[in-house]
């Protein structure tokens, strides 16, 4: 990610964000999951304008993938960007998508933790830097 580039990019299931990486401080991530709350449901890619930013959203059934870019980029490269991001998400964890694979530490009987979709930042360490 350079200066005028790429911000702050993460992943969610739905609100929860599942991982995210930034080379560069501010409240990036804040009103990132400000948009996040308030995304509308009619559409598979929604843009957010702010402070020379485009906060660019692509959702593909319940999960959300974010770019915070510079707004000198335009649309269509942080969308190019999110495609990739996508598929790369897809290609890590497609199998445990489908079949609900719970988390390495939950036992039968704990509800604590439903899967490895649902607990924030979880995939953070694993896919964050990706």
């Amino acid at each position: 990610m350079s200066h005028k580039g790429f911000i702050y990019s993460f992943v969610a299931k739905g609100t929860v964000v599942l991982a995210e990486h930034t080379s560069f401080s501010g409240n990036f991530s804040t009103i990132a999951v400000q948009c996040l709350q308030k995304l509308p449901s009619t559409s598979s890619k929604y843009t957010y304008s702010c402070d020379g930013y485009t906060f660019n959203f692509l959702i593909d059934n319940e999960f959300v993938f974010l770019v915070v870019a510079d707004e000198s980029m335009g649309r269509s490269v942080p969308f190019v960007f999110l495609e990739r991001v996508k598929d790369d998400f897809r290609q890590c964890y497609g199998a445990s998508i489908g079949n609900g694979d719970s988390h390495p530490l939950a036992d039968e009987d704990d509800d604590l933790f439903e899967d490895r979709f649902s607990i924030a930042y979880n995939l953070d360490r694993e896919f964050g830097c990706v």
